[in-house]
This record gives C-alpha cells, sequence and structure tokens, in this order.
C-alpha cells in the first residue's frame, strides 16, 4: 500500500471527499494487510492501483454489502455504507473480495484479457478457487447458486458456446454475459460463476499437482475438457 501497509507496491485511492469511507478505511486497511501475506506465499502479488468507493446499496451484492471490479491495472472496491448487510461482512469476506479481484489482475495480464465465453468461466472460477486456496473457505454464494444435478443441465450449452465471443456490451454475435452470469434472460442468475468455479476446481482432479495459484496462464481451452468429467 502507499504507506505503511502490506506492500509498497498496492497503491490505495479513496473516493472520501465527504467522508463517506472514514469509518470503513480501518476494515479495508486489514483485509489488505490480510491478503497480501497469504498471496505472498503462492506467487508474487501484483502491483496495482486500489480504488476505494462508497456507493449505493443497490450497486454491492445483495448478501455482502460490498463488490469489486478488476482490470489489468485497476482493483475497484465499492462498499454501501448504509447497507444493512455490510458490517457483518467486512473482516474475512471483504479480504476474500480484494484476494478474488487480485486474481483476475494477475489472470489479464498472463492471458492479455478476456474474449470468449470460457475465458470468463475461467476467469471466475480460478479466482474462486484462489480464494479457497489462500483461505481454505466454502465456495462463496454465487459459486454454489445451482446443484451439480442442476449444473449438468447447461454443460452441453457451455460447451457449444465455449469459444464464443462474449461481453457485458454485446455487439454483432457476441454472447451477453449478464445472461450467463446474472440471469439475465433465460438461463439462472449466477449460472457462470457456478459453473466457472466446479469446472476450474475440477481441473487439478484431473491434473494432480496443479493449484489454482499455478493456473494463471493456463489457456482457456485447457479446462474445456472439465465439463465432459464434470457431467460424467
Amino acid at each position: 500500500m502507499t504507506s505503511a501497509g502490506a506492500s509498497a507496491n498496492w497503491h490505495v485511492h479513496y473516493v472520501n471527499a465527504r467522508g463517506k469511507l472514514d469509518g470503513l478505511k480501518p476494515h479495508v486497511e486489514a483485509a489488505l494487510q490480510d491478503v497480501y501475506p497469504r498471496i505472498s506465499k503462492v506467487c508474487e502479488p501484483p502491483a496495482v492501483d486500489i480504488l476505494v468507493e462508497a456507493v449505493w446499496n443497490s450497486s454491492v451484492i445483495p448478501e455482502r454489502g460490498h463488490t469489486g471490479f478488476a482490470n489489468e491495472e485497476l482493483v475497484t472496491l465499492w462498499l454501501a455504507p448504509e447497507h444493512p448487510k455490510l458490517a457483518e461482512n467486512l473482516g474475512e469476506p471483504l479480504a476474500r473480495t480484494v484476494a478474488h479481484e487480485m486474481n483476475h489482475v494477475m489472470r489479464f495480464r498472463a492471458v492479455d484479457g478476456l474474449k470468449t465465453l470460457g475465458d470468463t468461466l475461467v476467469s471466475e472460477g480460478l479466482a474462486g478457487q484462489f480464494v479457497k486456496e489462500l483461505f481454505g473457505n466454502e465456495p462463496e454464494l454465487w459459486e454454489q447458486a445451482l446443484s451439480r444435478f442442476e449444473l449438468r443441465q447447461y454443460i452441453e450449452l457451455a460447451k457449444e458456446n465455449f469459444e464464443t465471443s462474449a461481453s457485458y456490451r454485446p455487439s454483432g454475435n457476441d454472447l451477453d454475459l449478464y445472461e450467463w452470469m446474472l440471469g439475465k434472460g433465460s438461463l439462472p442468475l449466477r449460472l457462470g460463476y457456478t459453473l466457472g468455479y466446479e469446472i476450474v476446481g475440477q481441473y487439478p482432479e484431473d491434473h494432480p499437482n496443479h493449484s489454482a495459484s499455478g493456473l494463471l496462464d493456463q489457456p482457456s481451452a485447457d479446462f474445456k475438457t472439465a465439463l465432459d468429467n464434470f457431467a460424467a
């Protein structure tokens, strides 16, 4: 972090002119200082900027009171100070969110971004399994939104569309990631998160001695076979 934090290569920026984050800053700092050494044990933490913003209740994960985003250069943390679930989801839940987004940063840098549905499924699955590697936690709510029986109904659809271009702002023949990840349209809410978590979790079972932290640069196509084994 920028001063006496976990590391000088995590640069934290608070959007806080009105003081809405004053009471939350210690929790953010604690989460960062929790995550950095955990990552350091398995790989090199990325040099990255971290933007922390106070947002509306409707802008965060309803069950958490916060959420995160990442690209190659930036991790963004959104916290809703007035959300009824936020207080109980500081501490380790917030730290797990930080770890999840840091994995995205490393994955995006390793594979030059996301282009296909398979890229997104694998990216979310890797992040979830990376968090499990660091914390030993149970799957997050969005990573267990469907049972394995329910997931099997969508395996063939996922295989058919694995290499298809996909975006949250689709154009042309792009798949709509809102449908796969967030339940827009005919697919179940959080299908993509749960499916990605399961297929990335299947990969080490099929390839012993692999862990999520060691798969950052693994091509997304290599995970497609896990769909067949998962469906068996």
